[in-house]
């Protein structure tokens, strides 16, 4: 299997997170069309969603070794019923923040298990910012995102097949 890390293994990764936890209903990859058609079809969101909402990275280290940071941006959504019910938006914003945490304590624990691959010793706590999402629209959709970094082992290697300009190394 290809321990390097990319955004499909995240997407599934979360993903199936989300179809784990008994507190989460829908999952939306990071796919802004995605999310829209899921929020104006016929049935909406029931209950709580976690989204993607950015993947990014930046490259650091040296030659011997060049690690990528990934930064994830998760979000824990619920849709209120009544756009101007401040309590139910503030108390719904508490939950979705409450289960956000759920999140990332599976992820803490999935990092310290050797079978997690790509994820071993590669989630720091230390790196995690949250804030409260309140999207302005009929929809009443509030939330907390969460935002984590992974750093993992990103080779800078050339395969002499991918160039056609390049005979050997």
């Amino acid at each position: 299997m290809n321990e390097r890390l990319d955004y499909n293994k995240i997407k599934e990764y979360l993903g199936t997170l989300a179809s784990s936890c008994s507190e989460i209903d829908d999952f939306v990859g990071y796919n802004e069309q995605e999310l829209h058609d899921l929020l104006s079809s016929k049935y909406g969101i029931s209950g709580k969603l976690l989204t993607i909402f950015k993947y990014e990275g930046a490259l650091n280290g040296n030659d011997q070794r060049t690690l990528a940071g990934r930064v994830i941006h998760f979000g824990i959504l619920e849709s209120i019923s009544k756009v101007d019910d401040y309590t139910l938006e503030a108390s719904t914003i508490a939950d979705c923040e409450r289960v956000g945490f759920k999140v990332l304590s599976r992820i803490a624990y999935d990092s310290k298990r050797p079978d997690s691959k790509w994820l071993y010793k590669n989630f720091d706590q230390n790196t995690v910012e949250f804030n409260e999402i309140r999207l302005k629209s009929n929809l009443g959709l509030v939330g907390m995102e969460f935002s984590l970094t992974l750093k993992t082992k990103q080779p800078l290697t050339i395969d002499v097949n991918d160039w056609s300009d390049i005979d050997s190394l």
